[in-house]
């Protein structure tokens, strides 16, 4: 895979995982992937129903098959997400709690694991492309020249890269430590 396209899928990857992070307000993204034991088998909410957001701290999930809402109820509260879910007719309602001081902190702890273990994938990406510049330049494929100035670029590539992550992340941990 070419680098610049790991550090876009990296890139991808946190964004991912920061909209699974709880912020206090209602995001269909939050309960999109939880596993739904539906039809004897283990399926995404995604695949099970539309989820819309009712208002600030409220989802309304709309199963496509009505025979399922107590399995998506029962899905979403043991999710260990912090939400609590209740059937109402044919949809399931999923209210998140006020987060309360401690519940952000442990957010924004969560966020920096999570900025942390993309800056080492990232800088893994970085390794592996250096080695193989090095590889190329020992077996004659590039000049000192080049191999030079491929290392400059991967070293320029991976600091934006990282620096977008960081900007991300410090974008998230504001919208967190809102009151």
């Amino acid at each position: 895979m070419e680098f610049t396209q790991q550090l876009k899928q990296n890139q991808e990857h946190f964004i991912l995982a920061l909209k699974k992070l709880r912020t206090g307000r209602a995001h269909p993204d939050m309960v999109a992937d939880i596993s739904v034991e539906a039809y004897g088998a283990q399926t995404p909410l995604s695949g099970l129903a539309s989820t819309s957001i009712q208002d600030a701290r409220t989802l309304l999930v709309e199963p496509w098959d009505k025979n399922i809402t107590k399995d998506i109820e029962k899905a979403i509260i043991g999710a260990n997400r912090g939400l609590s879910a209740s059937v109402s007719g044919s949809v399931v309602r999923a209210s998140i709690p006020q987060m309360t001081q401690e519940n952000r902190m442990q957010a924004v702890k969560s966020l920096k694991e999570t900025l942390e273990k993309a800056r080492v994938s990232m800088r893994v990406a970085r390794e592996e492309e250096k080695k193989r510049i090095e590889r190329a330049a020992k077996a004659g494929e590039l000049t000192e020249d080049d191999r030079l100035d491929e290392i400059k670029r991967l070293d320029e590539d991976t600091k934006q890269a990282v620096a977008a992550l960081e900007s991300i992340s410090t974008e998230k941990e504001k919208e967190l430590m809102q009151l």
